[in-house]
């Protein structure tokens, strides 16, 4: 850039570097996080319901909410490492069944104690785990079908276990798994926290989130940089089934009964917030915060249409319409990300030395 010298020859003078506009700045950075709309379309509607109700933003409507959205959150922190991966798990309700069962058989049937019932139930979905993951990562069967098996399986030995009978009745002791709080938390949304600062660890700070993501993008590039490509998945797979083994026995808690009806619509629950928390079904892209958030979301608007005294169904329908514009926000922001910026190559960069003038400028200046 040129000025006037006191002479009135121009001189040389060094562009002052602009600051990026503060809208341009803020959209910039939500567009960088898949999560984004999630969480603006969260807030807004904690906000609303907020204003039609003056129970929501109480303590104990809190946790009731933290209460809800905890079995489904456990259940799909590994979920989404699998879709992550490029594998999917669809057997989640149909395994936690079966550990409620054999919980169930162990505690009632056999007369063990409620330790040995749980690590029987727990020991269940983690085996159901391990087979998933040997069949799917180390003799390359399909995930979809191998899963859709297990749906229909482990549902089979649950009501084999069981003879359609409800056990029930496991005491006071285990009722704290569902019912119990810490810390004036409940118990199962301390477990979720800890679990879900656990899968975050993995998924964001260790180099296992970047090889899970390298696997879901393309597997063959991933195993000749060393990605160990079997071995994450076949490690998923059986915490997936720990998992909703875990889940199945927080429900049974909760309603101090082994039923048959546990896990019924758990894959459909915890797709929702996998897929709809931005992790892609392909894999190699996702956001587990994305997750946290759908999760939330989901347990908002239940608990929120409840305190309006919205009938069920209508509460069903307002569920599927906000998720899909929820979804259709979260898009918007992730086209953020691929607008182009253009960027005046005469200017120098933010923190960089000024380009010398021109030579004609510095001939005039020394005629000076």
């Amino acid at each position: 850039m040129a000025e006037p010298s006191s002479t009135g020859r121009p001189r040389w003078r060094a562009p002052r570097p602009r600051s990026e506009g503060g809208a341009r700045a803020v959209a910039s950075k939500l567009g960088a996080y898949q999560s984004g709309g999630l969480l603006v379309a969260l807030v807004l509607l904690s906000v609303f319901f907020g204003t039609q109700s003056a129970q929501f933003w109480r303590s104990s409507n809190l946790k009731v909410i933290l209460l809800q959205v905890s079995i489904v959150g456990i259940v799909a922190i590994p979920g989404a490492m699998l879709v992550l991966s490029g594998y999917v798990d669809l057997s989640v309700g149909s395994v936690a069944v079966l550990a409620v069962a054999v919980f169930g058989d162990v505690v009632k049937v056999d007369h063990q104690s409620v330790a040995v019932g749980i690590i029987a139930a727990l020991a269940a979905g983690t085996g159901w785990g391990l087979m998933n993951g040997f069949l799917i990562s180390y003799l390359e069967f399909s995930p979809i079908v191998v899963t859709l098996g297990g749906y229909a399986g482990a549902r089979g030995a649950a009501e084999a276990i069981t003879h359609d009978v409800t056990q029930y009745g496991f005491g006071s002791s285990f009722g704290v798994l569902g019912n119990g709080t810490v810390a004036g938390l409940p118990v199962p949304g301390v477990i979720f926290i800890v679990a879900f600062l656990l899968g975050a660890y993995v998924w964001y700070v260790i180099p296992t989130g970047r090889h899970l993501t390298a696997v879901g993008a393309d597997k063959a590039a991933a195993r000749s940089l060393g990605v160990p490509v079997r071995r994450l998945p076949f490690a998923l797979y059986i915490l997936s089934g720990f998992a909703s083994a875990a889940g199945g026995l927080i429900l049974t808690s909760q309603l101090d009964g082994a039923s048959l009806s546990i896990g019924i619509g758990l894959e459909l629950q915890v797709l929702t917030a996998i897929l709809l928390g931005g992790v892609a079904f392909s894999g190699g892209r996702g956001s587990l915060w994305g997750v946290l958030f759908v999760v939330f979301f989901v347990g908002v608007l239940n608990d929120g249409l409840i305190l309006m005294n919205v009938g069920p169904y209508y509460a069903n329908l307002a569920v599927g319409i906000v998720l899909v514009l929820a979804a259709g926000s979260d898009a918007f922001y992730r086209r953020l990300e691929r607008v182009p910026v253009q960027i005046d190559e005469t200017r120098p960069k933010r923190g960089a030395a000024a380009a010398p003038p021109p030579t004609s400028a510095r001939m005039d200046d020394a005629a000076v």
